[in-house]
């Protein structure tokens, strides 16, 4: 077998797929930004959704290999 790099940009990374979780998180606090939460609740719906979104991120790179 060959030894080839990874790209820079793929989900090998875990520097990649924290950046993608904070970036999903923040989209969906801004979208609560919009209603009454209060700001606990956001933050809370901020870390769900950065945590669960780098979960699959993970699971997604490790079934692709």
């Amino acid at each position: 077998m060959s030894d080839q790099h990874e790209s820079r940009w793929s989900l090998g990374y875990t520097g990649n797929r924290i950046m993608w979780a904070v970036i999903a998180g923040a989209l969906i606090a801004c979208l609560c930004g919009g209603t009454d939460l209060p700001v606990q609740t956001q933050l809370v719906v901020l870390l769900v959704v950065g945590g669960v979104t780098y979960g699959v991120l993970t699971l997604l790179h490790r079934t692709r290999r």
